[in-house]
C-alpha cells in the first residue's frame, strides 16, 4: 500500500488548496498558450482560419496579450493572419508539441478556451501519486506524505497545475520515466523487457510534449557511467536502458524535424545571444551562463519551500554520489541548464520544474536514510535464557541455535578435534532436522 487513506486525504487537501492558491496568485496563460490552444481548436475539427480567430479572440481580452497580437487581434483580421500559429518557425513550436494540444482539444470542445486546463490539473495529481508511489518503493510510506508535500508546496513549481503551458504534462511523463529505472534493485529478467519498452513509450510521449526529453537521455547515460566505474564492467543494468533512451530520442527528433521543417533553434540562439556567427557563441557563453544562475536564483529566493528543497537535493547528492538516482538527477539537471543557455534568459524556474520530481524524491529518501540509524549492540534485545518450562521441541530449537562453549584447547590438539567433531556434529543436526520428540 502506498499510504494510508489519511495521508492521501491530506495529500488531497493540500492539492486542493495549493490549485486554489495558484489560481488568486498566478496567471492561467502565457505568450506560448497561443499555439496550444490554436492547435488543440485544429485538432478538434476547425479550420486553421477559425481555430485562430478563436483563439486570438480569447486571448486578446487580456491586456498583457498585446505585444504578442503581431496583427492577428481585433474584428477583420484576414486569414494568412492566422498563418504564424501553424505553419514557419512559429508554428512548428505547435507541430513539435502535439501531445498537449491533442489531449486538450475534446476538453476545449466541451469547455472552450479553459479546457486548456484539465490535462495540467490531471497531470499534476498524477505526477504527485507516482511521486509517492516511488519514494514508498525506495524507502517508506511514511515518508511519501513528505515527498508530496515537496511537490505541492513550492508554489513556482505546482502553479504550473494551473497553467496552460506544457510543464505539469512534462513532469508526470518524467516522473512515470523514473518508475521504471533500476533505483531501488537490479531489474528481474521478467520485468527487464517490459521495463525497456515502458522507457520508450515513456520518454517519445515526453519528447512530444516538450522538447526537454535529453535530459532523460543525460541522466540514465550518468547513471550508467556510475555503474561501470563501481562494477568495473560497461556492461551492466543500466546499459539497455540507455540504448533504448538514446535510440528513441535520436527517431523522436527525426520525426520531429519532418513536422516542422522551418523550426529553428540555431539562428534564433545567436540573436539571443547577440552573436553574429557559431563562432562567437563561446566568448559570449560564461557571462550568458552566470547571468541565468542569477535569474533562476532570483526567481527562486522568494519561494521558501523550494529554497528548502533544492537545498535537501543538493545536500543529498553530496551525502550519496554513488546513488543510482543522485546520478540520474545530475545528469537531468546539467542538461536542464545546457538547454537553458538556447533561449539566454531566464525562467522563473519553468524549465527546471520538470526535475521537480527527482529532487523531491531524492531529498526524501537521503532524509529518511539519514534519519533511519541502524541498531547498536546496546539497543539490541538478548536472547531470554531457556526456562525449565520449556517445551521439549522449544529446548531442541534453542539447542541448534545457541552455540556450546567449548573449553579452548591447546593449538597442536586443536586442528585434530575440529576434525573428529565437525562431521559428527553436522551429521547429528541433519539427522535431527524434524525429528518429532
Amino acid at each position: 500500500m502506498v499510504a494510508s487513506p489519511g495521508a492521501w486525504a491530506l495529500v488531497g487537501v493540500t492539492y486542493v488548496l495549493t490549485v486554489l492558491v495558484s489560481v488568486r496568485r498566478f496567471w492561467q496563460w502565457g505568450p506560448d498558450s497561443r499555439y496550444y490552444l490554436a492547435w488543440a481548436y485544429k485538432y478538434g475539427g476547425l479550420s486553421e482560419a477559425e481555430a485562430g480567430r478563436r483563439t486570438y479572440e480569447f486571448l486578446g481580452g487580456f491586456s498583457w496579450f498585446q505585444p504578442f497580437c503581431h496583427g492577428a487581434c481585433g474584428p477583420h483580421v484576414p486569414a494568412e493572419a492566422y498563418d504564424q500559429l501553424f505553419h514557419g518557425h512559429t508554428g512548428g513550436l505547435g507541430a513539435m508539441r502535439l501531445l498537449y494540444p491533442l489531449l486538450s482539444a475534446p476538453f476545449v470542445r466541451l469547455f472552450g478556451p479553459y479546457g486548456m486546463l484539465v490535462v495540467p490539473l490531471i497531470a499534476y495529481a498524477v505526477c504527485v501519486a507516482l511521486v509517492m508511489i516511488l519514494t514508498t518503493r525506495l524507502v517508506d510510506r511514511a515518508w511519501s506524505v513528505l515527498a508530496a508535500m515537496a511537490m505541492l508546496l513550492p508554489l513556482s513549481v505546482a502553479r504550473f497545475a494551473t497553467y496552460a503551458y506544457t510543464e505539469a504534462l512534462a513532469m508526470a511523463l518524467m516522473a512515470a520515466c523514473l518508475c521504471v529505472l533500476p533505483l531501488d534493485r537490479p531489474p528481474q529478467p521478467r520485468h527487464r523487457r517490459r521495463d525497456l519498452a515502458l522507457l520508450g513509450v515513456f520518454l517519445t510521449l515526453f519528447a512530444f510534449t516538450r522538447q526537454f526529453h535529453p535530459t532523460v537521455v543525460a541522466g540514465v547515460a550518468l547513471a550508467w557511467l556510475g555503474a561501470a566505474i563501481r562494477q568495473r564492467r560497461l556492461r551492466n543494468d543500466w546499459l539497455p536502458l540507455l540504448a533504448v533512451a538514446a535510440g528513441v530520442a535520436a527517431v523522436c527528433s527525426l520525426i520531429q524535424s519532418l513536422l516542422a521543417p522551418d523550426f529553428q533553434v540555431v539562428g534564433p540562439f545567436l540573436r539571443y545571444l547577440g552573436a553574429d556567427s557559431i563562432h562567437d557563441v563561446p566568448a559570449l557563453l560564461p557571462a550568458i551562463a552566470w547571468q541565468i544562475i542569477k535569474a533562476e536564483a532570483f526567481s527562486a529566493s522568494a519561494d521558501g519551500p523550494l529554497v528548502v528543497l533544492t537545498a535537501l537535493a543538493v545536500f543529498a547528492a553530496a551525502r550519496r554520489p554513488h546513488h543510482p538516482l543522485a546520478q540520474y538527477t545530475t545528469g537531468a539537471v546539467l542538461v536542464t541548464f545546457a538547454l537553458s543557455l538556447i533561449t539566454a534568459e531566464g525562467s522563473d524556474f519553468r524549465y527546471y520544474a520538470i526535475t521537480t520530481p527527482m529532487l523531491a524524491i531524492l531529498a526524501t529518501t537521503t532524509v529518511a536514510a539519514t534519519l533511519k540509524q541502524p541498531p547498536t549492540a546496546a539497543t539490541i534485545r538478548p536472547a531470554p535464557d531457556a526456562s525449565p518450562t520449556v517445551s521439549p521441541a522449544a529446548a531442541t530449537t534453542n539447542t541448534r541455535s545457541t552455540p556450546t562453549r567449548v573449553p579452548e584447547q591447546p593449538a597442536s590438539t586443536r586442528a585434530e578435534t575440529e576434525a573428529d567433531t565437525t562431521q559428527p556434529v553436522n551429521h547429528q543436526r541433519r539427522h535431527n532436522h524434524g525429528r518429532r520428540w
